[in-house]
């Protein structure tokens, strides 16, 4: 089997790490790009067996410069980039009248911008792939609002730049789609503090729960099962899909009767 190289941003924890987990036990080489030193702490808890296995490296993916600087570790380490998954994200609760222009800001600076100026900055390593493939984590809340007018505009765009640099990086063979979660059980709405307490997080899966026709909430492996698909010569014919993950939600319909 051909060992690649494949760059997670956000890959220490939640959907990130399970791709990260993934990758590995498939046997390709996985660099963890992470803001926080203590999410690669937790993660290496949560599975230590990846110490050894995926190269952890520090930087923010909404400044050029860090994108820039990675960029050049990466050249000189492997020469290449196989695939990049742009999963690193925020979530701000609220509406237009409570959401803040700094947080606004801030959620699509991570959400949107970073993808673009991460994209960018990798693609001379994607195009000496051959056959490269991005797989960008966007939200069922892009394609239907959600309870953050900036999270959900924010992903709606990142689905838009999936549809452009499919056409636009085609001509190089890098592939490019979107994976639209629904609601999954991650660290996310804790580590932004969307809920003060994981008493008050669990309520609130199980009050979505019955809005799933599937019966469940997502685990972040029904995630990771899909992109590393995506980014898999498997599916080489397939780019500028936008795939929703959801459960059924998107299609979920209180006026069928339920079943007994």
């Amino acid at each position: 089997m051909d060992r690649k190289v494949f760059l997670i941003s956000g890959g220490s924890s939640g959907i990130g790490l399970s791709i990260a987990d993934r990758l590995v036990q498939d046997g390709h080489q996985v660099i963890s790009l992470s803001r926080s030193p203590e999410k690669v702490e937790r993660a290496l808890k949560e599975m230590p067996h990846l110490k050894d296995e995926v190269d952890f490296v520090n930087g923010d993916i909404s400044d050029p410069g860090d994108a820039d600087r990675l960029f050049r570790e990466i050249e000189a380490k492997y020469g290449k980039l196989d695939g990049l998954v742009n999963n690193a994200g925020v979530l701000t609760k609220g509406t237009i009248e409570t959401v803040s222009v700094e947080d606004w800001q801030f959620t699509l600076d991570v959400n949107l911008t970073g993808p673009y100026i991460l994209t960018r900055a990798m693609l001379p390593l994607l195009r000496n792939a051959g056959s490269a493939s991005v797989v960008n984590i966007s939200s069922v809340a892009g394609l239907k609002p959600g309870t953050s007018v900036a999270y959900s505009v924010s992903k709606a765009g990142l689905d838009m730049l999936t549809r452009f640099l499919a056409g636009d990086l085609g001509p190089y063979n890098i592939r490019v789609n979107s994976v639209n979660p629904g609601l999954v059980r991650t660290h996310i709405h804790l580590d932004n503090k969307v809920f003060a307490d994981r008493e008050s997080y669990e309520a609130m899966l199980e009050k979505a729960r019955p809005r799933y026709p599937i019966g469940r909430i997502g685990e972040p492996e029904d995630i990771s099962a899909l992109v590393t698909f995506l980014l898999s010569d498997e599916a080489s014919w397939i780019t500028g899909s936008i795939i929703a993950a959801d459960g059924g939600v998107m299609v979920e319909n209180d006026l069928i009767p339920p079943k007994k």
